[in-house]
């Protein structure tokens, strides 16, 4: 019997790395042995994405309760329960740490397993009573933990499951470059990141302007949204890359539904971020073939795991991201040998299959050897 997992997300975006993330789990699933769930609060992108890929969606809200009003409290965990019960639900799968979340306080006192999935580093509040109700939390990447406040808290229900990408689709892009406004024999240096200080765009521009003068057919490109409450601080690096000095050659593409194909256009992908889970888009890039220089941060650190497969530079490091940037544009191939390497290395690692078995073992040990019958029985 297939595994009904009913899987929530309380962003309706699907422009950023975590909803991606979630979206890749589901593509990665044998629909024969799991049948997936999304529970909507909210119409949006993602929830488009989902229907489109057949999954379930099941139309409700979803809220954290407050310890000062039980009554209310108790109404919305009894409306979850109900709504699971209805839809049979045998594992419920949230993609974030939440606080207090009815849904997953509900399967709690239905007994039915929740997961829940922490894409970034969030503090381990002692009141937070979903650390208490989850049977498992999932980190994006072992390095993970060190930067999650009060660990010890969940060290015992944790486990790692790295984020999946569509790794054969990456490798199929083209080359886009006329449609960018890119000429064949400029160099391209390039990032898929929201427009946002964590992913350290202010630095990336800090090492264009000492690169610029040295290679005089570099560009750089910007492929991603602005970051959620980064409006000022996106507008400001936009205005900044149009000073003179920068001579035209940083563009910000906004968001593209076309990655593969803007990953295809570039020589080098660079990722000066300051902090990350596991981050899609390096592991994209090096499916894609492409040298990477990226900040040695957390799950950055697993995917490039040695020096043969890609350059890690300390974060917030101006001379150590320019010093490795220049070192690949001066290798006579650009360092397309050592994205060669890295290629092979992460379809060694993270491919999908990868992932789908170690997703199913996990739902398949949470609810036994047979499916729970605590979603599994009727409406009355």
């Amino acid at each position: 019997m297939s595994l009904r997992v009913l899987y929530h997300y309380s962003t309706p975006q699907f422009n950023t790395g975590s909803p991606k993330a979630l979206v890749g789990l589901i593509d990665a699933l044998d629909r024969s042995c799991i049948e997936p769930l999304f529970l909507a609060s909210s119409d949006g992108p993602l929830v488009d994405a989902l229907a489109e890929r057949g999954v379930g969606i099941v139309r409700g809200p979803v809220a954290s309760v407050s310890y000062r009003r039980p009554l209310v409290a108790l109404r919305q965990i009894g409306r979850q329960a109900s709504l699971l019960r209805s839809h049979r639900v045998d594992v419920v799968h949230v993609n974030e740490l939440g606080w207090n979340t009815d849904l997953v306080l509900g399967a709690w006192t239905r007994g039915i397993p929740v997961i829940l999935h922490m894409q970034n580093s969030e503090p381990i509040e002692v009141r937070n009573l979903n650390r208490v109700a989850a049977r498992k939390i999932l980190l994006v990447s072992e390095a993970q933990a060190a930067d999650i406040a009060h660990f010890e808290r969940i060290r015992h229900k944790c486990a790692v499951l790295n984020n999946p990408a569509d790794l054969a689709a990456c490798s199929r892009g083209r080359s886009i470059r006329p449609a960018l406004g890119l000429a064949h024999d400029h160099l391209v240096v390039g990032t898929v990141a929201q427009v946002c200080r964590r992913k350290g765009i202010d630095l990336l521009l800090d090492v264009a302007r000492i690169l610029l003068p040295e290679f005089p057919r570099l560009v750089f490109v910007i492929a991603g949204p602005v970051g959620h409450q980064e409006d000022a601080f996106a507008e400001r690096m936009m205005q900044l890359a149009q000073d003179p000095a920068f001579d035209g050659r940083v563009r910000f593409l906004g968001p593209r539904s076309d990655v593969p194909d803007v990953l295809a256009s570039t020589d080098v992908f660079f990722l000066p971020t300051r902090a990350e889970g596991f981050p899609v888009a390096v592991l994209e890039a090096m499916a894609a073939g492409l040298p990477v220089v990226a900040s040695d941060v957390s799950g950055i650190h697993e995917m490039i795991a040695a020096p043969e497969l890609g350059w890690r530079v300390p974060p917030d490091s101006l001379e150590g991201f320019t010093a490795a940037l220049r070192t690949v544009l001066r290798l006579p191939d650009r360092g397309q040998a050592v994205g060669e390497r890295g290629r092979r290395s992460v379809y060694r690692r993270f491919d999908s299959a990868t992932v789908r078995r170690q997703l199913e073992a996990l739902y398949r040990g949470l609810c036994g050897p047979a499916a729970t019958t605590r979603g599994r029985t009727a409406p009355a």
